[in-house]
């Protein structure tokens, strides 16, 4: 091996996908894109390896090969699966895009009806009311995005919102 003295302008212009990778990344990466729905791999450290160090290393190539899984660890390996859900995304745009369209109904509906504002809980209330559960995480954080991005309304304070119309 030689060292010799490098210009950061090169570095910072190569492309990351042509960067060199050690092979054992490579070899990860290869297996999280050939993944299969329920298919469940293991890490087993070696030598010096923690099973510590070897779960950011399954972080790194699972986002190199645009795929999204679920990490669990214990003592002696580091498992991992795919995420459940569809990998094309298509799945997950489509149900995106209809509660995008609940909420953004719904908002207007309350919009009209309450000259003195909106808060998103309003909507995620009314929308549970009807019994259309939006089915995310942070249902909060989900409609003040979508009123956010409605021209319709006018963000007045978190979460807090009036109708322009």
């Amino acid at each position: 091996m030689k060292i010799v003295e490098a210009s950061l302008s090169d570095m910072k212009s190569t492309p990351r996908g042509r960067r060199q990778r050690s092979p054992e990344t490579q070899a990860l990466i290869d297996t999280i894109t050939g993944l299969k729905p329920g298919q469940v791999k293991a890490l087993v450290p070696e030598g010096s390896e923690t099973v510590k160090k070897l779960r950011p290393r399954i972080s790194y190539a699972a986002r190199v090969a645009g795929r999204k899984v679920r990490i669990a660890a214990n003592d002696e390996k580091v498992m991992f699966t795919l995420r459940s859900g569809s990998r094309s995304g298509s799945t997950s745009r489509a149900g995106a895009a209809s509660r995008k369209a609940k909420v953004q109904a719904k908002a207007l509906e309350l919009g009209k009806r309450r000259k003195s504002g909106i808060a998103a809980q309003d909507v995620i209330d009314a929308l549970n009311k009807e019994g259309a559960s939006l089915g995310v995480s942070r249902p909060g954080t989900m409609v003040g995005a979508v009123l956010r991005s409605m021209p319709e309304f006018e963000r007045t304070g978190s979460n807090q919102f009036k109708f322009k119309g």
